[in-house]
């Protein structure tokens, strides 16, 4: 029977105060959300994305584009759109995290394959062998 449920010992008043220091809390965050995106919108992005490397570049339109997907979201969200793993905008995140990684994969490739570092790079014995056998072979 229903009045055998337990649903606990809090009080409407109590759910209220959680309720209100969440949304306290998502006020902050929102905040510091716009701080830091006005920080990064001062500029034009062309002359932002100019002022870096190729890769720090992209990883800025990643996360540029992870940004707004993301707050889109949480728009969508907050206005009681029902959002499944097919919605196109959890698909767009998905697609924009795949591209985050791959520019990641190559972010740690350059970092590897620098000047002066024997990350990445390999000896083939074989073809050194062979390199040096017909080396000694040959007359002086």
């Amino acid at each position: 029977p229903l009045h055998d449920l337990d649903f606990g010992t809090t009080t409407m008043e109590e759910e209220l105060d959680d309720v209100l220091d969440t949304l306290r809390r998502l006020g902050d965050s929102v905040d510091s959300i716009e701080e830091k995106l006005a920080k990064v919108m001062k500029l034009p992005l062309k002359e932002l994305s100019e002022s870096l490397g190729p890769i720090e570049s992209a990883k800025l339109n990643a996360t540029l584009a992870f940004t707004l997907n993301s707050l889109f979201f949480m728009y969508m969200k907050s206005q009681g759109v029902s959002i499944d793993n097919e919605h196109p905008i959890k698909k767009e995140l998905s697609r924009v995290k795949k591209y985050y990684k791959k520019i990641e994969d190559c972010a740690k490739k350059q970092a590897g394959s620098g000047e002066g570092s024997r990350a990445g790079r390999r000896v083939d014995a074989k073809a050194a062998e062979r390199m040096i056998n017909a080396g000694l072979k040959r007359k002086i």
